[in-house]
């Protein structure tokens, strides 16, 4: 009855919610020029550009190749910064927020964790285009605005799952170390980080991927990386560069990918050992004979050898604005986000109760609605998506043995599976809101082209989480209907999906709380949310405002993350 409730309120929330942001089927199909420019655009991608489609620019004495590098490279170099300051902050706060750091329980104490993983969530519940955006408005355009941007949300994102890894990480050797005479320092740092630090290490690389797609993102504010590039070339109708822009995007974030999915089978499985001559061999052979791998310590060289050059290597952090022209911005921008009825009342805040019920009325009360409707629409449908294709993708059921039973199926679904996993992971390599970017060219300003291209970049995501899921479901009913007879089909439906449903409903939760944050932001490209509040006040230059619908923003993170940590608490509850 339960699961019967949980897609009954799903249901009910994704039509009321399509309702509620306007999203009519006939705006499903693009216009005639809509339709002529996604021809256009598609047939571009069989021809990607390896040189200037303008005529003019091929006489220029910077070739294509060139300006691609440079923007790759800038892309490469902004998103390493941040990562390796990220982790500094994620580092910090995430020892602070954890309860293994803490020896005693004081009160104290307490609120030092409390007020870590607190300030962590309002961090990240910021988009890093809205930090970007806060940064760029605050300081003007430098590279240093655009790590920091990003720096600060990855930092809290990562102290709320570092804190997370090192509470639930088995620390009974560190008790051991207590009671031994051990210190604090080194029954934590043996006792619980050694334990935890494969899955630290791996959520930080993952986080990195994510960095490379972010950095890109942050061209459409102003910051000459890939994004920035897609953007220009696709106002001067340049479909082809655009391609090649897009290739690349894709290639690289493949390539770390791959890396951090070797890096993490590494750490998970370990390494073998040496096999020692004698039968009780003395420390020293076991630590000459211990595990090691090639790969591993090449990538930890490359990641320390990345962070270092990555901030070396720019000699113009400030974009040559000197000290005093920033702090006189600051001071400014500073000035101007305090509410102009505040300011006009010589600081009375009395004056802030009716500008905000004013600036809700005018408009913030429906974009805060509409935000939250084109999140939760979203990430439902992509559920639906990954749900269905799940059922071809995972391996266990799309071989020729499924669950370990042949059954004589033809070679075709093999097939079907690679190309369904082919897709999801090209999906969630795709940044969505570069997505929405050229889906709002053919589809016109309607709000489908954001929630198709959540769904794509999200059921990518909860595709392969759910193949994994379904591939990992230790189900001995789902053999038994195999070799009685029974279809894939019913195996799935009947057997696996009801022995992981609560994993893959915590999953979309997970997933629910990041379509949220993108949906503040989408609004920019032009659709009514608070995106499209924020992107209006920043032009108008009412800072005030744009510090309004930012903070609504990130409450509604917030409340989604509170939302989303409850019910995971209760479906564990429910599972334990």
């Amino acid at each position: 009855m339960r699961r019967r409730w949980f897609f009954f309120v799903g249901v009910l929330l994704f039509f009321s919610g399509l309702w509620v942001v306007g999203a009519r089927p006939g705006e499903l199909l693009p216009n005639e020029g809509g339709r002529e420019t996604a021809s256009e655009f598609l047939g571009a991608a069989l021809r990607p550009a390896l040189d200037f489609e303008d005529p003019e620019m091929r006489g220029s004495e910077r070739d294509f190749i060139h300006k691609l590098g440079r923007a790759l490279w800038l892309t490469l170099r902004y998103a390493v910064a941040a990562m390796s300051l990220a982790l500094l902050i994620g580092l910090i706060w995430g020892v602070l927020g954890s309860r293994a750091w803490w020896s005693r329980s004081t009160l104290f104490l307490q609120t030092i964790r409390i007020g870590s993983r607190l300030l962590a969530t309002a961090v990240r519940s910021v988009h890093e285009l809205m930090w970007a955006l806060l940064f760029l408005s605050a300081f003007g355009t430098s590279p240093l605005a655009a790590v920091l941007a990003m720096a600060l949300p990855y930092g809290g994102t990562l102290a709320k799952v570092f804190s997370e890894l090192l509470d639930e990480s088995e620390s009974s050797a560190a008790g051991v170390i207590r009671m031994s005479g051990g210190g604090g320092l080194a029954a934590f740092s043996v006792g619980v980080v050694t334990r935890a630090l494969p899955d630290l290490a791996t959520y930080a690389l993952y986080r990195l991927e994510c960095a490379i797609r972010s950095s890109a993102v942050l061209g459409f504010v102003g910051v000459p990386t890939l994004g920035y590039e897609i953007k220009t070339a696709y106002e001067d109708g340049h479909y082809r560069e655009i391609w090649t822009y897009l290739y690349t995007l894709l290639a690289v974030v493949i390539f770390f990918e791959w890396w951090g999915a070797k890096v993490r089978s590494l750490l998970t499985k370990g390494v073998s050992s040496k096999k020692p001559d004698v039968r009780q061999p003395d420390v020293a052979q076991l630590w000459k004979l211990r595990g090691s791998s090639l790969f591993l310590r090449s990538s930890l060289l490359v990641v320390l050898i990345g962070g270092s050059m990555s901030w070396l290597l720019e000699d113009r952090w400030g974009a040559g604005i000197s000290w005093e022209q920033r702090m006189r911005n600051l001071d400014r921008f500073t000035g101007e986000i305090v509410p102009y009825p505040v300011r006009e009342a010589d600081g009375d805040w009395g004056e802030f109760g009716p500008w905000l019920g004013e600036k809700m009325s005018e408009g913030g009360s429906e974009a805060v609605w509409q935000t939250f409707h084109l999140g939760t629409a979203s990430i439902l449908l992509a559920g639906v998506l990954a749900l269905i294709g799940t059922r071809f993708a995972a391996r266990s059921l799309a071989s020729s043995v499924p669950r370990g039973v042949r059954d004589g199926s033809p070679a075709w679904r093999a097939i079907l599976g690679s190309v369904l996993r082919g897709a999801a992971m090209l999906g969630r390599a795709m940044p969505e809101f570069i997505l929405a970017f050229l889906l709002l060219r053919i589809f016109g300003p309607t709000v489908w082209a954001l929630i198709i291209a959540l769904a794509i970049h999200n059921g990518g995501i909860l595709l392969r989480l759910g193949a994994e899921v379904i591939d990992n479901a230790p189900c001995r009913a789902s053999s038994v209907i195999l070799a009685q007879g029974g279809s894939r089909t019913s195996v799935y439906v009947g057997a696996l999906v009801p022995a992981g449903f609560s994993r893959l409903v915590l999953f979309l939760f997970y997933r629910w709380e990041s379509c949220i944050r993108e949906a503040t932001v989408l609004g920019m490209l032009g659709v009514a949310s608070l995106g499209f509040l924020i992107s209006d006040a920043r032009v108008s230059f009412f800072y005030d405002e744009m510090v309004l619908w930012v903070a609504l923003g990130a409450a509604l993170v917030f409340f989604g993350d509170l939302t989303s940590d409850f019910v995971r608490y209760k479906l564990r509850g429910k599972n334990n």
